[in-house]
Parts: C-alpha cells; sequence; structure tokens
C-alpha cells in the first residue's frame, strides 16, 4: 500500500514563511533608515516688526541668532534685506538687535522675515501686515 507523506511539505511551506517574514522585516528596517532625511533645523525666534513713518523697524526680542545670509526681509513681496541697516544681512541677527528699514517706501501690504535653510528653501519666521 502506498502511503501520502506529507511532512516534508509543511517543513518547506514553514522555511519559505520564515523567510518572506525575515525579507519583509529587512525591507522595513532599510526603508525606514534609507529614506531619512536631514533637516536644517529651524530657528526659534521672538521678533516684532512694525512701521512708523515709513520705516520698518524689525526687533529681535530673543531667541536664536540668525547668522549672516541666512534671513531674508520681504516687503510687499520683494527682498528688502539690502536695506536694512545695520548690515542688510550681513550681519548677525541676535537678542537685542534692531534692523531699521532705510524709508525709501512705503509698505502697503506686508513684511516677512524668512529663514533660508541650506538648500535654498525658505521658512516664514514671522509675518506682519500693514493696513494701507
Amino acid at each position: 500500500m502506498f502511503m501520502i507523506q506529507d511532512h516534508a511539505v509543511s517543513e518547506i511551506v514553514g522555511a519559505l514563511a520564515l523567510v518572506a517574514v525575515i525579507s519583509l522585516a529587512v525591507s522595513i528596517v532599510g526603508v525606514v533608515i534609507l529614506s531619512s532625511t536631514e533637516t536644517a533645523e529651524i530657528p526659534s525666534v521672538t521678533v516684532r516688526i512694525t512701521n512708523v513713518s515709513s520705516t520698518i523697524y524689525v526687533v529681535h526680542e530673543g531667541g536664536d541668532s540668525l547668522s549672516p545670509g541666512s534671513y531674508r526681509i520681504y516687503v510687499d513681496g520683494l527682498d528688502r534685506t539690502g536695506s536694512f541697516s545695520p548690515g542688510g544681512g550681513s550681519t548677525e541677527f541676535r537678542a537685542g538687535a534692531l534692523l531699521q528699514s532705510d524709508g525709501s517706501y512705503v509698505p502697503s501690504g506686508s513684511s516677512m522675515l524668512v529663514f533660508r535653510r541650506p538648500d535654498g528653501s525658505g521658512v516664514v519666521l514671522v509675518t506682519k501686515y500693514f493696513s494701507p
């Protein structure tokens, strides 16, 4: 009489299932490790922007310092960093510092302080809307 032996089949199925689970786990770990990107830390600052008689004042009231070239000041959508003194973006902006526009334009919309990441993208740190 012939007897059907199915013991070997269950061992093979078990081995294949174990290989599949291990390769899935290794794949998940690989994706998690390789997909993490390094991001520049966004500075934590407290900034006040005011407009007095067509002169815009940007005051750093506390928090992280912003290194030269790492920030831009936009007024009505245009980069006006160079018209702010002292330095117009060429000096470190730290707690207690005051940047003042040269008053050559009257803001009608908004002013923004934007942090520039090393990859060239920007993060708006503060926005102030002015009424015309």
